[in-house]
């Protein structure tokens, strides 16, 4: 609207000062300019997972932060685990039984740390959540760190990651990539958008990729397709349908045992598990929008879904180095099968309203849902009680047959559970002034868990739960461009999983986390940047933890807790210079925790009160130094993950480690675009994670890929 006006402005201006409106009158060329926002931080621009109220992550009270798909693609992030982890203070968890998980403030895995498609959560089922698994197709990644338990429910106390798609749109437009890198990678992408008639429109983005894997036989494929339709039979009301499949087979990647207590290049691409070993995750979904502005001042927005998610394992997952005969023995050969539905209604009325004078935005809502899972596995054991084996089997270190799946009773159902989930939930944002903000919301959950056993009918399970989470806060602008926040909210965890919640742990309430966070944000003026501080304090009570008295005996009362400082910003120091820079320091502890120790009747129960929690590392950071000149560009990052434990006791250590990686493009024109990224650029030998206490899964080595891009 500024740049109209100048315009109009100038042409009035100019013509009036000619004196007359002659036909021979010559107005002076008039060129203006209008600056747009440089990828950063996005502080400027509406983030719908701190919010739903069309809040900007500059106006939230809380620790959001946006990566667009330009920033993404510089980097050469191929799956959302990647891009992710390069966001303050998260790191990448996942092992190959519970798909993708990260840790954020001190709090791990997927009952902890959420994930969401367009603001869409899939329940966790058995600790597992498979999709989306790739970048391609999305616009953005969000991320919100800290409780999210008011917008998205139980199991978010660490934060919650939402992948947003791209739109259908009427202009037309075609993006494709194809690439191919070290062992064996490819990759090929599609997509477009355009127009369907007068009112309509879609957009269908699809991918495939896979490749050798750096261990031996670490072969992995994915594919997918993303469908969109929209439709604006008039300017208040868009009508929305979206379709989705996917396929996704990745490398069954358990680790490498340890030898003297410490990893072995020697073994870095060996894989012991066994020749026919399966994991297959298929993911289909639908969803259905509607997004009516009833008035100038109230939208009503209504969405309704329905996931599926299937998931197969067949391998053999632990690994023991045996150093006198120089074999590995291998137990736990495990096959599983998820079969999982959901579907589910949300509804919600947006008003925006002045108050007694004050601007007031308000959003209002009930949700439902129901979730079906079905677990079954094979029973590998044979006998009962003390006298029980397992199978097992051992092999060479080095020089061996990779041999079959040993199996001794067939697939079987372990058991069916439903969880139905009713929620109220409300948002508001009162203006106190032009530049004073009070945000609170709230949520009030009506959850039904329903568990029939197959091998116990004992394990029967029903329970209700039906928490209430919060969140109260406020957002002051100093200045124009500096914001300062602070919030309180509280939220809550499940003990395991919802779904399939057994009998032993049916007794026990959700687990309670609290959090204290004061920050501040600002944008930098002439857009040279921006930069966010935030310092945080969270709780978790209730979580499972030993009688003291008697170790054999599980107890609710036990509590963790972290409090830490992140920052991150992104500047332009100098024309086509770009630097991108984020680090997280935490203290995560258990307040109190007992943990049995020894067997049968010898069991003690020791404290793990003052140690910190498995996987989380205290000190994370991230970097990127661009160099963007109008043909070509050039980058390069570094990764910093501080060090782990891989056990509640902390007597087994994971090293920190800093992974570099470079990226280069030429633009040949408009159109196509030629990219080569380099991960691991040092071919740093690290443990990126601990897999039991006799192994552990090595880092990627130095991988190149070269792709290309088209645009239409």
């Amino acid at each position: 609207m500024k740049n109209s006006n100048y315009i109009l402005a100038t042409a009035l201006m100019a013509i009036f000062s000619s004196g007359a409106l002659a036909e021979d009158a010559t107005l002076e060329e008039v060129q203006v300019k209008a600056t747009q926002d440089k990828p950063g931080l996005n502080l400027k621009k509406k983030n719908t997972t701190g919010s739903r109220l069309g809040l900007t992550a500059k106006e939230t009270p809380a620790s959001v932060e946006t990566l667009d798909a330009q920033t993404i693609r510089q980097r050469g992030d191929i799956s959302i685990r990647e891009a992710v982890t390069r966001t303050t203070g998260i790191t990448d968890i996942s092992t190959p039984g519970n798909g993708q998980a990260f840790s954020s403030r001190g709090f791990t895995g997927n009952n902890s740390v959420a994930q969401a498609e367009d603001g869409v959560r899939l329940m966790t089922g058995a600790g597992t959540l498979t999709y989306p698994s790739d970048t391609w197709g999305y616009e953005r990644i969000e991320v919100l760190r800290g409780p999210a338990s008011v917008l998205f429910g139980d199991g978010a106390a660490g934060g919650i990651v939402n992948s947003v798609r791209k739109q259908a749109s009427r202009e037309t437009s075609i993006e494709a990539l194809v690439g191919a890198g070290s062992y064996g990678a490819y990759r090929a992408a599609l997509g477009g958008t355009g127009a369907i008639g007068e009112i309509g429109a879609f957009r269908i983005d699809a991918s495939v990729l896979g490749g050798d894997g750096y261990i031996s036989r670490g072969d992995y494929d994915s594919k997918k397709i993303m469908t969109s339709l929209l439709f604006t039979p008039t300017d208040n009301l868009k009508i929305g349908f979206t379709l989705d499949h996917a396929e996704d087979s990745p490398t069954a990647n358990f680790g490498s045992p340890l030898v003297n207590g410490r990893l072995s290049r020697a073994l870095r691409s060996k894989n012991y598990n066994v020749s026919d070993n399966k994991m297959d995750f298929v993911d289909s979904r639908a969803r259905a929008k509607i997004d009516w502005k009833i008035s100038p001042s109230l939208t009503f927005k209504n969405e309704s879904y329905w996931f599926k998610s299937d998931r197969e394992w067949r391998n053999a997952e632990s690994f023991t180095f045996q150093p006198v005969t120089n074999t590995v023995q291998r137990r736990s050969f495990t096959a599983i099968e998820h079969a999982q539905k959901q579907i589910g209604n949300r509804m919600e009325l947006i008003s925006q309203n002045d108050w007694f004078g004050h601007q007031n935005r308000l959003s209002a809502g009930w949700e439902i849902m129901r979730s079906e899972f079905q677990h079954s596995s094979v029973i590998n054991s044979a006998g009962s009680g003390s006298s029980a084996t397992s199978a097992n089997d051992t092999v060479p270190a080095a020089g061996f047959t990779p041999g079959l799946f040993i199996s001794w009773n067939p697939m079987s159902r372990n058991y069916d559970a439903i969880v139905r989930q009713q929620a109220f939930f409300a948002e508001d944002a009162f203006n106190l002034t032009d530049d004073w903000k009070l945000i609170a919301g709230v949520r009030k959950e009506f959850i039904h868990t329903d568990r029939e056993d197959f091998r116990d009918t004992a394990n029967e399970v029903r329970d209700n739960f039906s928490p209430v989470t919060w969140r109260l806060g406020t957002v002051f602008n100093a200045t124009q461009h500096t914001s300062l926040y602070g919030q309180i909210s509280r939220g809550t965890d499940p003990i395991t999983n919802l779904l399939g919640l057994n009998l032993s742990n049916a007794k026990y309430s959700l687990t309670r986390s609290r959090q204290a966070e004061i920050g501040i944000k600002q944008s930098l003026e002439n857009i040279k940047g921006e930069w966010t501080l935030a310092l945080y304090h969270i709780a978790k009570d209730d979580i499972i933890t030993r009688d003291p008295v008697n170790a054999s005996t599980s107890v609710q009362g036990g509590s963790q807790s972290s409090r830490g400082i992140e920052f991150a910003t992104t500047l332009y120091p100098i024309d086509r210079l770009r630097v991108d820079f984020n680090a997280a320091l935490l203290n995560a502890r258990f307040d109190e925790l007992n943990e049995s120790v020894g067997s049968g009747t010898s069991a003690v129960s020791v404290s793990r009160a003052g140690n910190t929690p498995l996987n989380v590392p205290e000190k994370v950071a991230n970097a990127w130094v661009y160099y963007q000149a109008p043909n070509w560009e050039v980058g390069v990052g570094a990764r910093y993950v501080g060090k782990r434990y891989a056990n509640n006791a902390n007597d087994i250590t994971l090293a920190g480690y800093t992974v570099y990686d470079a990226s280069a493009a030429w633009h040949v024109n408009k159109q196509m675009t030629l990219r080569a990224n380099i991960r691991n650029l040092t071919d740093k030998f690290y443990a990126a994670l601990a897999y039991g206490s006799t192994q552990q899964i090595i880092g990627a080595p130095r991988q190149l890929e070269l792709t290309a891009e088209f645009r239409y």
